[in-house]
């Protein structure tokens, strides 16, 4: 590693500690007023006792004494009462608050009653409005006053993250889930987020951010991250400004002169920067999601179409926008698929058998060189699956191209052994796609997708399954 690595590196882990600590010092000075505010609640929530102290703590956050100033001060105590909770605690905390901070069935049954029986139309509304506040869920209250805090919304997102994992498992926090995705809709809105370029001269800890956060090609090395960030290669991120040092999302880009074909050609170090201004081509090939509590809340094809209408701006010659995306449901489906329906090789014109099939792409995580006619083989499987296996919105099942094809993109070539690292033959036999974004086309396509189910490809592409 580098003497620059290692002093990043230092950065990095300084900034860290103090993230760890910013939702602590909320409001200055207040770590004692915590402590004492929690009392002997233990990390466990072990007793009914510690439930009890819990629910009490939870109500004077809805029914404060004193104003502002203590709401929040009891949030600030509530939301650091759940950080220094054990994995165990902290499910008995978020099933307490989904628990025993449900909206009122009786008021909601006599608001309703009320409603019913007036007769004077002028009171409809101060009846509705009075309905719609009674069918707000204490809880979500609750939830609500963390957004006031500097570090409040990063505190949802973390909680959701925290429930997504858990809700299969106890089906009782799923309307609390629910709860924590419509504050988020609210307040990551597109509207909301500034979109901003991230260079090898930004903060260290930011740069460590797309290290640990890239979820697409692993970044190896510092040295490999210099060379995605060079003169044409780009990068950018939506940030929120109530999150401001964290990404949400970002998209890598390189600006070459013809669509790739090749994530190791891409992102080989070796080869030589070229000038971006004399480039003809935008290819994005890795786009990633850094928050998990921002699980089904779209923000990438914004960030797409903004990226393109930022480059489109910048630089003139670029007439192309294309991606080197993965497919990382085909080698799954394939086996799960192939030897139960018994009629899809005749249906394509494969005279191998599923087993031949398998066992060759079985073969290629050790030697990527294989026979022309098991080639020809995988790709029309390959082809079949991004056009015609569908889940059960009649989308595509392959969720990365339902993510463009939505976006209004269209298929546009199959590359073979596209991506040899081992994540990329074991996932899609080493094949990558490209999806095409043609400016004048995105909302035509994109409607004929949503609406149609018809999906927009090339030529070559579909007249794979024919020959």
């Amino acid at each position: 590693m580098t003497k620059e690595s290692l002093v990043k590196t230092d950065i990095v882990k300084v900034e860290d500690k103090k993230a760890v600590r910013s939702f602590f010092k909320i409001l200055g000075g207040v770590a004692d007023a915590v402590r004492s505010w929690i009392g002997n609640i233990s990390p466990d929530l072990s007793n009914s006792r510690d439930i009890d102290s819990l629910v009490l703590k939870m109500n004077e956050c809805l029914n404060p004494k004193g104003g502002e100033v203590s709401a929040r001060k009891n949030a600030v105590s509530l939301g650091n009462l759940y950080l220094s909770l054990s994995e165990k605690g902290k499910i008995k905390f978020l099933q307490t608050l989904a628990g025993k901070f449900n909206p009122n069935k009786a008021e909601i049954d006599e608001k309703i009653r009320e409603y019913k029986k007036n007769q004077d139309p002028e009171l409809n509304y101060k009846f509705e409005q009075d309905l719609i506040k009674i069918l707000e869920s204490p809880r979500s209250k609750i939830l609500k006053q963390f957004i006031s805090l500097p570090e409040g919304l990063k505190f949802i997102v973390d909680m959701r993250s925290d429930v997504l994992k858990l809700k299969n498992q106890y089906r009782s926090l799923n309307p609390l889930e629910n709860e924590l995705k419509n504050i988020l809709y609210t307040w990551v809105d597109v509207d909301l987020l500034d979109l901003r370029q991230i260079t090898w001269d930004s903060p260290a800890s930011l740069l460590e951010k797309l290290i640990k956060y890239e979820a697409v090609h692993k970044i190896s090395s510092w040295d490999d991250l210099k060379n995605r960030l060079d003169s044409d290669r780009l990068c950018f991120a939506f940030f929120h400004y109530k999150i401001p040092n964290e990404p949400l999302i970002f998209v890598e880009v390189a600006l070459v002169n013809k669509i790739a074909d090749s994530i190791q050609h891409l992102l080989d170090e070796s080869v030589p920067s070229s000038d971006p201004s004399s480039a003809s081509t935008a290819i994005f090939y890795s786009i990633s999601n850094t928050q998990a509590g921002l699980s089904g809340i779209s923000l990438g094809n914004f960030l797409i179409k903004r990226v393109v209408e930022k480059l489109s701006q910048e630089f003139k010659s670029i007439k192309t926008y294309a991606t080197l995306s993965p497919i990382p449901g085909f080698t799954k489906w394939l086996k799960n698929n192939l030897n139960q329906d018994v009629t899809l090789l005749g249906k394509l014109n494969i005279k191998q058998s599923s087993a031949e099939i398998l066992e060759s792409a079985e073969q290629l995580k050790t030697n990527i060189e294989c026979e022309s006619a098991v080639k020809q083989c995988l790709l029309k499987l390959c082809v079949y699956y991004l056009l015609k296996v569908n889940n059960s919105n009649r989308n595509v099942y392959d969720p990365v191209a339902h993510f463009h094809l939505s976006n209004g993109a269209s298929i546009r070539q199959l590359n073979w052994m596209a991506d040899t690292s081992k994540n990329g033959i074991s996932q899609s036999a080493g094949m990558m796609v490209n999806y095409l974004y043609e400016l004048p086309k995105i909302d035509n396509n994109h409607e004929n997708y949503m609406v149609n189910k018809v999906i927009s490809c090339s030529k070559k592409v579909s007249s794979m399954l024919k020959e």
